[in-house]
């Protein structure tokens, strides 16, 4: 008698755990299992890429590695930009590379809701750090000081969105370090980044 109650006891607890995990709302489940993409390459363009070519390399379920090789680019015009430039309208294109460690924090949230997270499409924190050299540039200016190279340290806050499959908006504030040979400044970077996604897996 013992025995068969202490085995109806054993099943009565196994079939209580086990309507537990057949309850469990597929919405928690999705949003357990939701992970960013392995691989992710676009050409971007805007600010302060006016073009780029990037690569999102998956390194955990929340996690990418994102690097972009692009030109920066400044433009303006008036009498100030005459004077100090030499031209007006004047344009300078400078070749930057970017790497930037990114964790999507609310990835498994927007799962959960039903909302889409296609090519990594979440809220994200990062470390970003941007090489370039001010005396490297295609420009028409006449006149322009002389330039070093430049190292930017940046934390990164940042919300990424795809729409049509492909295109892919991606906005961030960046606050930081600038580093050159002249020393250290304080930096606030925005970025501003339309993308057109060539590949994705």
């Amino acid at each position: 008698m013992m025995k068969t109650s202490a085995l109806l006891f054993v099943i009565a607890c196994f079939s209580v755990v086990n309507l537990k995990a057949q309850d469990k709302p597929v919405a928690l489940i999705k949003g357990e299992s939701a992970s960013v993409e392995q691989n992710i390459v676009k050409v971007e363009a805007l600010f302060p890429s006016l073009l780029a070519l990037s690569y999102e390399k998956k390194m955990a379920q929340s996690i990418s590695l994102y690097t972009t090789l692009g030109a920066m680019s400044y433009y303006g015009g008036g009498t100030i930009a005459r004077d100090i430039y030499g031209a007006s309208p004047y344009y300078i294109f400078m070749p930057q590379i970017t790497v930037q460690s990114r964790f999507y924090h609310n990835l498994g949230k927007r799962a959960a809701s039903h909302k889409n997270t296609n090519n990594n499409a979440a809220n994200y924190v990062g470390l970003t750090s941007r090489f370039y050299h001010e005396g490297l540039y295609l420009t028409n200016a006449e006149r322009l000081p002389n330039g070093s190279a430049v190292l930017d340290l940046m934390i990164s806050y940042g919300m990424q969105r795809s729409f049509f499959k492909r295109i892919n908006f991606d906005v961030a504030f960046q606050p930081g370090l600038r580093i050159t040979n002249r020393g250290a400044e304080l930096l606030v970077g925005i970025n501003l980044q339309l993308g057109f996604i060539v590949f994705s897996n």
